[in-house]
């Protein structure tokens, strides 16, 4: 049996799975948190079917769409199974809510399985996205962490989480940390805005605190622009100034970059090294590619802080007019008990 449901209900269900039949290209740019990609047509079968419906006969592009489609059949048939013997529900969408999902909703639903079809696809749920966004303006009261880099801002972020605080880690939900180095702590792509919007509504949905720990940042994190809601509540919250050893900033920002990195990190902090002959010189970027052959990273790390990171960043960590705290510390643990305990004050 099919039942068509819409976002905002389906968004409230418990057990239900979904489902994006979208292609991969679609799925990446955004997607329904949690959603399983299990694509109707993959990229390549979607151009050329395109193409084919443009340039050449819409009918032979159904019949080919078909063709492609019919291939996938018994394994969408096995996912629904699955799905079903763990006692969730499924919901289908594609990006209209058309042809795509209904005709495995009609397969599937033949085969006596029960689904539910959002209506409208994606594209009501990016419509639910940005006017459910808009109604956390004003909401939260936020504590914004500021530091030079390496003073463990997002790692301070994590720790306060695993003590039940509610945090705001907008360059995780953006994947990319700033600066020409900003994607490299994180795996693929940076991204898109509409996808940091979908993450960013789905964290303040989960949000039941009316304080909420984040980062300074600008208006642009990786390719995402901050909502200006967002970005004018951070302004009018509480700013807490970070601080702590150089050598303690070092072992930071190395544990940050290089812990669990990929076997490729070494290439990728290379490409980015070279991006800084202009703003640090050329024989520096030499030397410091010279040092990430040895595995220096230490040394890369502090002279990265030194002639890049602190001159781009002082400015604006001069420019807030009003700290309501500063915390030094050389244990980190230290800087995250000493905000709680502001936190604590201000209920």
């Amino acid at each position: 049996m099919i039942r068509e449901v819409n976002i905002e209900d389906a968004l409230h269900m418990k057990d239900l799975i979904f489902i994006d039949v979208r292609s991969e290209s679609e799925y990446e740019q955004d997607t329904i948190p949690g959603a399983i990609n299990m694509p109707v047509l993959n990229n390549s079968e979607r151009e050329h079917v395109g193409y084919v419906y443009t340039q050449v006969d819409r009918d032979k592009a159904k019949t080919l769409g078909l063709k492609y489609a019919s291939t996938k059949l018994v394994e969408f048939y096995e996912k629904a199974k699955s799905i079903e013997k763990n006692k969730k529900n499924i919901a289908l969408f594609c990006y209209r809510g058309g042809m795509r999902s209904n005709s495995v909703a009609n397969v599937l639903s033949t085969m006596g399985i029960n689904l539910y079809l959002i209506k409208g696809g994606y594209k009501s749920y990016r419509k639910y996205v940005l006017e459910e966004l808009v109604k956390h303006e004003g909401k939260y009261n936020y504590i914004v962490l500021h530091g030079y880099t390496g003073t463990g801002k997002t790692k301070i972020l994590k720790m306060l989480e695993s003590h039940g605080k509610s945090i705001l880690d907008l360059e995780s939900l953006a994947k990319n940390a700033g600066s020409v180095f900003g994607n490299i702590a994180f795996e693929g792509e940076s991204n898109s805005q509409k996808k940091f919007e979908s993450l960013l509504l789905d964290k303040f949905e989960n949000i039941d605190d009316s304080f909420i720990f984040t980062e300074s940042e600008s208006k642009r994190v990786g390719k995402a622009v901050l909502p200006e809601f967002l970005f004018n509540d951070m302004e009018k919250g509480y700013h807490v100034l970070i601080e702590t050893t150089l050598e303690k900033r070092v072992e930071n920002l190395v544990d940050d970059y290089i812990s669990n990195a990929p076997c490729t990190i070494d290439e990728e902090i290379e490409k980015a090294i070279k991006k800084l002959r202009k703003k640090i010189g050329g024989d520096k970027v030499d030397i410091l590619i010279e040092e990430l052959g040895k595995k220096n990273y230490s040394i890369i790390a502090r002279e990265l802080m030194i002639n890049y990171y602190d001159p781009l960043y002082k400015y604006s960590i001069e420019k807030q007019s009003k700290y309501h705290k500063i915390i030094r510390y050389t244990d980190i643990e230290y800087a995250v008990m000493e905000l709680i305990k502001f936190v604590d004050t201000l209920y």
